[in-house]
């Protein structure tokens, strides 16, 4: 009964996206976002693990310059 809500997604489906969505309004990044964005975006780029990427995100938020790819 609790495992499903009306729209019958998952319960942890929905906390997922829920998540989600939280970050991005806190401006946290989102690294599985980001990988959709690789994908779709730039195909040639090599995909940084989840590490490497936080690490970046974190040296764009505190340094000086542009922040955002597109």
């Amino acid at each position: 009964m609790w495992a499903r809500y009306r729209g019958g997604r998952s319960v942890g489906k929905a906390f997922g996206v829920l998540l989600s969505a939280v970050r991005r309004i806190a401006g946290m990044p989102d690294y599985a976002a980001h990988l959709e964005h690789l994908r779709q975006c730039h195909p040639g780029r090599p995909v940084p693990s989840e590490r490497e990427f936080y690490e970046e995100f974190v040296r764009a938020r505190y340094a000086d310059g542009p922040t955002r790819c597109c």
